[in-house]
């Protein structure tokens, strides 16, 4: 639940014209570090006043720091102050950051663990983002479809705890998603992205490795991470032909529409049994997704469900502090009739 913090203002930090000593400049930056928010609407307001903030950041980056005798006690504050002004220059300078995303879980999935957990924590190190790695980041749609998996998974495949089916998550990035996914059923989970991507997802996918604990029946899952290139679908993962294919937020280019339902309509078992779950995200003119709604009819799918979620924006914000609200759009797909057999 949100809590209301008392917020401080730069003016009540230690002055540099006051020569403060290293422990209290240290303290002071500590203070204004920026924890990676979650995606909630109702979240923890900010506890600092941005006014000045950067400016007197950029002072202590500048100072020579004279009356502080201690070279060491120097670089940790000039390094203290870089870290602090780099959390506030937009996503693309955000330094490396692990973070926490909790996933509740319905009674239908939790009492069939072993050990009946009724959330699942996923811990995720992003690194910082560099070049067009935009995979490197975890963003909203992802943790909106996560939280829905529960229940679209339990309605549209009902017959999900009496098999071990195969599910493919295109265009991992982080892995919240599927690593939700194992979490939550025992599955063959294959995490596929580009080359590029690949080794910080291996490495969440090792770091998250207790959340496929099982269920009391004896099963477990598993997770594995491939490459898959969309504009080559016909480089297949292992295991092929999932019945279950998930993606979040996979649109940033033209081509993407087409490459992505292709992959799709490549990879998905020709059964009426399978399902594709897509969570993309209404950004401004959404140029597309209604592309990609008539890319996945050419491809012999139709959608049997679909809805609206609204998260936020982790770091940006608009006028007044408050962050922006971002709109997400799920969609859930299978084969037409005549397709799957």
């Amino acid at each position: 639940m949100a809590t209301t913090r008392e917020t401080f203002h730069v003016l009540d930090l230690p002055q540099l014209y006051r020569k403060p000593p290293a422990p209290d400049l240290l303290s002071a930056l500590s203070a204004l570090a920026i924890t990676p928010p979650t995606f909630e609407i109702a979240d923890s307001p900010p506890s600092i006043n941005e006014d000045g903030v950067a400016a007197y950041l950029t002072r202590i980056i500048s100072s020579p720091l004279a009356w502080i005798t201690s070279d060491i006690d120097k670089e940790h504050i000039w390094t203290a102050a870089s870290k602090r002004l780099s959390e506030r220059s937009g996503r693309t300078a955000i330094p490396s950051s692990e973070r926490t995303f909790t996933i509740p879980l319905p009674d239908a999935v939790s009492s069939r663990r072993v050990d009946g957990a009724k959330e699942l924590t996923v811990r995720l190190y992003e690194p910082t983002l560099t070049g067009d790695n935009l995979g490197h980041k975890t963003w909203v749609a992802s943790y909106l479809l996560a939280k829905l998996l529960p229940s679209l998974l339990l309605t549209h495949c009902p017959w999900i705890h009496d098999t071990r089916p195969r599910i493919l998550e295109l265009g991992a990035g982080t892995g919240l998603v599927g690593l939700a996914a194992s979490g939550m059923f025992v599955a063959d989970i294959m995490l596929t992205d580009l080359e590029a991507i690949l080794g910080n997802l291996r490495h969440n996918v090792e770091k998250n490795a207790s959340l496929a604990v099982g269920e009391k029946n004896g099963m477990q899952g598993m997770v594995q991470v491939s490459v898959l290139d969309w504009s080559i679908p016909a480089a297949p993962p292992n295991p092929p032909t999932p019945t279950i294919i998930l993606a979040a937020d996979p649109l940033y280019a033209p081509p993407h529409a087409r490459w992505l339902t292709t992959t799709i309509s490549t990879h998905l078992a020709p059964s009426t049994e399978s399902r594709v779950f897509i969570c993309l995200p209404l950004r401004p003119g959404s140029p597309f997704i209604a592309g990609f709604y008539s890319e996945m009819g050419g491809q012999g799918l139709e959608a049997v469900e679909g809805g609206e979620e609204v998260g936020v924006d982790d770091w940006g914000r608009v006028e007044g502090g408050e962050r922006e609200r971002v709109v997400c759009e799920w969609s859930v797909w299978r084969w037409k009739e005549g397709r799957g057999d």
